[in-house]
């Protein structure tokens, strides 16, 4: 299915909107155990995007920097109303930024390439269809190209 771009999200409230300009690089699913405790659900969604293709159209976030999986900082960013996380900076890598995919005003347009750490998944949780990797995938390039060519 090819993209409708640009992407457009926000929070729960209004107050946060942001855009996605061009393709991202693709969207994984995360059964992680960070994942889990920070949506309160059994996994989370990542749509990896070029820094410079991402920008807030209005609103201001709170931010939180918190310890990834790897140890690395991730800087969590809110709304200050509502609390909707809409977006996380990695800081290991500056260029890229990792948005909620689930406050996109088009959730259903994005789909996961894959999902990792399903060795601590629930196994209610798992997507039939959608590759799995036991921890992090050797070749997260290639799924993102596949990514790429399915939406781009």
């Amino acid at each position: 299915m090819t993209l409708a771009l640009p992407l457009d999200g926000g929070c729960l409230c209004g107050a946060l909107r942001y855009r996605v300009k061009a393709l991202p690089l693709g969207v994984i699913m995360c059964h992680c155990d960070n994942c889990k405790r920070r949506t309160g659900s059994a996994f989370s969604l990542s749509m990896i995007t070029w820094r410079k293709d991402f920008e807030v159209l209005s609103g201001e976030t709170l931010t939180s920097d918190n310890s990834g999986g790897s140890g690395a900082i991730h800087r969590q960013h809110v709304c200050p109303k509502c609390f909707t996380r809409t977006h996380t900076e990695m800081m290991a890598y500056p260029n890229v930024i990792n948005v909620r995919p689930g406050t996109l005003d088009r959730p259903r347009d994005v789909t996961p390439v894959a999902q990792v750490w399903t060795g601590v998944a629930q196994p209610w949780a798992l997507a039939p269809d959608v590759p799995r990797f036991e921890e992090n995938p050797t070749d997260v390039l290639q799924l993102f190209n596949d990514w790429q060519e399915r939406h781009g």
